[in-house]
C-alpha cells in the first residue's frame, strides 16, 4: 500500500507532536524540577534525606559488590 503524501505528513505530524510530549514529561521525571514552595536546597530535612539515602545507597552498593565477588569468586 502507497501512502498518500497527506497521510505521511500527518504521522509525522503525529510523531513530532508524541516526541515533544515525552520531552516534557522526561524533564519533569529525570531533570531539575521547579520549587514553587520557597523550600529546597535551605530545607534541612530535604538536605539530610539526600545525604542520608546517597549514603545508604553507597553502602549498600559496596556490600553488593563484596557478596558478589566473595560469592562467585572465591
Amino acid at each position: 500500500m502507497t501512502k498518500t503524501p497527506k497521510k505521511r505528513e500527518q504521522e509525522a505530524e503525529d510523531a513530532r507532536r508524541d516526541l515533544a510530549r515525552m520531552q516534557q514529561q522526561t524533564e519533569k521525571l529525570l531533570g531539575p524540577e521547579d520549587d514553587s514552595t520557597g523550600q529546597g536546597k535551605d530545607d534541612f530535612v530535604e538536605v539530610w534525606g539526600q545525604r542520608i539515602g546517597r549514603g545508604l545507597g553507597i553502602a549498600f552498593a559496596i556490600f553488593l559488590l563484596v557478596y558478589l565477588f566473595r560469592t562467585y569468586i572465591f
